[in-house]
């Protein structure tokens, strides 16, 4: 019994993670920080005016979602002369969880739906 109380306990996440985790979900979760975030991994570094012309929105829209991006440490800033340029902190695991989440997306519609031809699709343009 007492080996089964201390399994679980074990099992259990820490309060703090799950807030942890809860916050990233939520950074994650507007469509054109998801954006950004595939744009770095794609181009390693990326100006803010780049990123206005890929992205199609002000200055001021992108400068906002890459504030709240560098301040939860996603990503990092770089001024060279006059442009500030943008990249991924952690890029390897930042790329893991999108190819995950892109992943399961891909999965769920081809369980959906039955088309596996999408499914292989969307996994090929993880690359």
């Amino acid at each position: 019994m007492i080996k089964v109380m201390q399994e679980q306990k074990e099992k259990t996440i820490p309060e703090e993670q799950i807030n942890s985790v809860s916050s990233l979900f939520s950074i994650l979760s507007h469509p054109i920080r998801i954006k950004i975030l595939w744009l770095l991994k794609r181009k390693k570094q990326v100006s803010v005016h780049e990123l206005q012309k890929e992205l199609n929105i002000s200055q001021s829209n992108v400068s906002q979602h890459l504030a709240l991006l560098r301040t939860h440490k996603l990503v990092t800033e770089e001024r060279k002369g006059k442009e500030v340029f943008y990249s991924l902190v952690a890029s390897k695991k930042i790329s893991k969880v999108l190819a995950s989440a892109v992943s399961l997306i891909a999965y769920q519609m081809a369980a959906n739906s039955e088309l596996l031809s999408t499914y292989t699709e969307i996994l090929s343009f993880l690359g």
